[in-house]
């Protein structure tokens, strides 16, 4: 065979016809879309998650703060004078939690410690 017939055989005559190649790339172009869009989309969503986390974490921080100052009854801790932050509504929501009234609470519970009083050696 002449040299020229061999280069045009080459040449026409490839062993890896395009369509195999063009098709390899829709479909590694396609396998890439399909998963890295959608893997895109749950990276957002999970910011987004992440971001409403920490806000409502902080509102609850801020309303536990909040309750706690509110609920503060002055009780001073060892060693400190008490602070005379006095929360009566607390209390009353407190003993009315109970279903009793501060006359009931003092009878019930007020006896009880008079008489841990009178028993404790001094």
């Amino acid at each position: 065979m002449p040299p020229d017939v061999m280069r045009e055989r080459s040449t026409k005559d490839s062993a890896f016809p395009h369509w195999v190649a063009i098709g390899s790339l829709v479909f590694v172009l396609a396998m890439f879309f399909s998963n890295t869009v959608p893997a895109l989309r749950e990276r957002q969503g999970l910011a987004g998650l992440q971001a409403q986390l920490v806000n409502l974490q902080q509102q609850f921080e801020t309303a536990i703060e909040q309750t706690a100052r509110q609920a503060h009854l002055g009780t001073a801790r060892h060693g400190n004078e008490p602070d005379g932050n006095f929360d009566l509504q607390s209390l009353l929501v407190a003993i009315d939690e109970h279903n009793l009234t501060p006359l009931e609470l003092w009878q019930q519970y007020g006896e009880s410690a008079k008489s841990r009083e009178e028993r404790e050696p001094r």
